[in-house]
């Protein structure tokens, strides 16, 4: 039973003087990263470099690669274009829903009410009106399709890669 506690003891003081261990070494690491940070600076055309040791970054931080196309513009640019082009033929899309369905609503007003006298010259005037804007409406779906397909023409023509369009 002494034995056992005696290793139990000796175990325990092993794992807490390695996990100090770890740790003075984490801060040592970081203090010699801090040390050898440096600047090279080129001067003249024999392009001699100073190196020089200091305790804080380069001033110059060094930028990501962007990706553009030949006109110059980033992904960003298109994948706007292509969301406003979507928004704008979702709503053309939900005003055909919406059309529709007062459409179907009317003429089963007009097949189903016999207490209006004169349903024809009340109800068919809405059901022209309505089956107009149901045309403009798939007129505009049509144009944001076309819209959304000459996007990705002039895409594939700036140089872009097909996946900013989606």
């Amino acid at each position: 039973m002494k034995i056992l506690s005696l290793a139990l003891l000796f175990l325990i003081f092993a794992l807490d003087c390695s996990a100090q261990s770890v740790a003075d070494a984490a801060r040592q690491e970081r203090e010699r990263q801090k040390s050898l940070r440096s600047t090279v600076t080129f001067t003249g055309v024999a392009a001699s470099t100073a190196v020089t040791t200091s305790g804080t970054a380069p001033s110059t931080a060094v930028r990501p690669f962007e990706l553009k196309d030949n006109n110059g513009h980033d992904e960003k640019y298109w994948r706007n274009r292509f969301d406003e082009a979507r928004a704008e033929l979702k709503r053309a899309q939900d005003r055909i829903q919406v059309l529709d369905a007062k459409v179907k609503d009317l003429n089963t007003e007009y097949l189903t009410r016999s207490d209006i006298y004169d349903r024809e010259d009340r109800l068919r005037p809405q059901i022209t009106e309505n089956q107009r804007q149901l045309d403009e409406a798939r007129k505009d779906v049509e144009k944001g399709n076309q819209k959304i397909s000459d996007l990705e023409d002039e895409l594939r023509k700036a140089g872009g890669p097909a996946g900013w369009a989606r």
